[in-house]
């Protein structure tokens, strides 16, 4: 956290080469979570570019005393990626809708399957489990990232993520 803080500060002083430092830090999990979002891996990489690109435009404008820069970024992410849902509503032509039910039935049951793992995550007890399993599995953040993020150890990541998946596999079984 604190090289974080000293790398934004060279960022804004002028060292701007510095600022590949936070996309490597973040970017595999600003990927996974704009994946979530807009449900394509090709666009969730564009967005998660952008995002960054949008992040350093602003930098001199973000405010350590408001949220963490991973949740300024996310958050900024996050509204790059429903903009891009909005303006790219998709529309499908069904001439023969039975013909397209038979076709996307497997699509319609998975996304089933996904919804359920969600509310099942979402209803985890204590919600800090929920919070631990999609930062690691939906955000693709390390156990030591995690750790820093909730100021815990990364014994205490691993032991919330056994509990959790427990927890999970009791519930969906």
């Amino acid at each position: 956290m604190e090289n974080e803080k000293h790398i934004i500060q060279h960022v804004i002083n002028g060292h701007t080469e510095q600022y590949r430092y936070l996309i490597e830090r973040y970017q595999t999990g600003l990927i996974i979570h704009c994946e979530n979002i807009v449900k394509d891996r090709q666009e969730a990489e564009d967005i998660a570019q952008e995002s960054f690109i949008k992040a350093y435009d602003l930098l001199d404008s973000y405010d350590e005393s408001k949220a963490r820069f991973s949740t300024w970024l996310y958050r900024i992410a996050t509204n790059r990626a429903i903009d891009h849902l909005r303006k790219h509503k998709r529309t499908v032509a069904i001439d023969d809708p039975e013909q397209y039910a038979d076709e996307h039935a497997d699509i319609e049951l998975y996304d089933d399957e996904i919804a359920a793992l969600r509310k099942a995550v979402d209803e985890l007890e204590p919600p800090v489990y929920a919070q631990v399993i999609k930062a690691y599995f939906w955000e693709g953040k390390s156990y030591q990232t995690i750790a820093e993020e909730l100021d815990i150890t990364t014994n205490t990541v691993g032991t919330w993520m056994r509990r959790a998946k427990a927890n999970l596999k009791e519930v969906l079984a």
